[in-house]
């Protein structure tokens, strides 16, 4: 006798399947979620894309042998494990959890994560624009899985997919915790594209443009108040207060951002995020003072800014784009200043320093020929 429903059967077993393959992969446990499974080991080298990195929290926080993390956003990606192993002294195991576009929501969801798991005795921590934001006005990223993360264990169902199932045979058969669809080697030929680009005769032409345009704007009041930006208070503080009393390094580091920036993004007046405006350079020194005020003087705690170097931020070709530094040996420089304390903000100097940047920044023509190399 046919059967009246015949699709029944198929459904029952796709169902069948997809429910053996979530729990396949929540006995293996690749992502360390929970108590049990085979614990993961993390690639070596950070070849880990940006894409990647919102998915790994628990697996890094877990590690003991992990002892530097740096938390940041995409200007933050390119301070690579091994730069922070070979720069910051005493660092053995580094690893970079940076990701784009963060938001106070998902970073704190990060953060919960490296409180409650992770010994590492540095973190370094990315102050970028984003900070400028209220909290009420910054919204997760749709692609950040907070499903993983929330108190809602069954959510993590929704982490079930062809990368997860990849990732559960890489972990079965002792294999790091990385695939294909992870590698940086992507994302890499993309920056090599539009730095490209962003370094044409014409772009630069139109970037001069951009400056003469904006010389009279650029140093624009800013509008907003230390209270406005309150993830440095809400969140920053109590993450440094908590992280420093467990004996551990906080290091706050603000993004080099090229001085062009400060001219590009009053080129879109009508934007409502506060990076798209004319006056976003003091918005930077406001946040930049409200950062010393909230954190300066506590134990182990430290900001770091680095427009003071000559020929880094005045160089346009030491950036793939307007706010992303691209030159290695920078990023190397700024991890070991770091390690030494240098080019570090404080209430004694902060004054002086955001008045430097300020008559740096007005006076800036995109004329530079001088190529910044590492001091020695």
């Amino acid at each position: 006798m046919p059967l009246k429903r015949p699709f029944l059967p198929v459904i029952g077993g796709v169902a069948a399947a997809c429910w053996a393959l979530a729990l396949f992969c929540g006995l293996i446990d690749p992502l360390d979620l929970y108590p049990w499974g085979i614990p993961p080991k993390l690639k070596t080298g950070g070849d880990y894309s940006m894409e990647s990195t919102p998915y790994l929290a628990d697996a890094v926080a877990k590690n003991s042998d992990i002892d530097a993390i740096f938390l940041g956003g995409s200007t933050g990606h390119f301070f690579t494990p091994r730069m922070m192993e070979e720069m910051l002294p005493g660092t053995r195991h580094a690893f970079n959890l940076s990701y784009g576009s963060p938001s106070a929501p998902d970073r704190a969801a990060l953060v919960r994560q490296i409180l409650r798991y992770s010994h590492a005795r540095r973190l370094i921590l990315e102050a970028d624009w984003r900070y400028l934001i209220p909290k009420r006005d910054q919204e997760m990223s749709s692609s950040f899985p907070i499903y993983l993360y929330d108190a809602i264990w069954w959510n993590d169902v929704r982490g079930v997919d062809v990368k997860t199932i990849e990732l559960s045979l890489a972990v079965l058969k002792r294999e790091p915790l990385w695939i294909a669809a992870w590698s940086e080697a992507g994302e890499q030929d993309g920056y090599r594209r539009i730095y490209d680009l962003t370094h044409t005769p014409a772009a630069m032409a139109g970037f001069r443009q951009v400056v003469a345009r904006q010389k009279s704007s650029v140093d624009s009041p800013s509008k907003l108040t230390c209270e406005e930006m309150d993830a440095i208070g809400e969140d920053l503080v109590p993450l440094a207060r908590t992280l420093s009393a467990r004996g551990a390094e906080v290091d706050v580091l603000i993004p080099i951002y090229s001085w062009f920036m400060y001219y590009s993004t009053g080129e879109q007046p009508d934007s409502i995020q506060p990076l798209y405006h004319a006056n976003f350079l003091n918005d930077q020194l406001l946040m930049r003072r409200c950062l010393v005020r909230a954190l300066d003087g506590l134990p182990r705690v430290h900001i770091f800014a680095f427009d003071d170097v000559p020929g880094l931020a005045a160089d346009l070709r030491n950036y793939f784009n307007p706010g992303h530094l691209y030159n290695a040996a920078a990023n190397r420089y700024i991890l070991q200043s770091i390690g030494r304390g240098e080019h570090r903000l404080t209430r004694e100097n902060i004054e002086l320093k955001n008045s430097e940047m300020r008559r740096d920044v007005v006076g800036y023509e995109l004329t530079s020929e001088k190529v910044w190399t590492f001091p020695q």
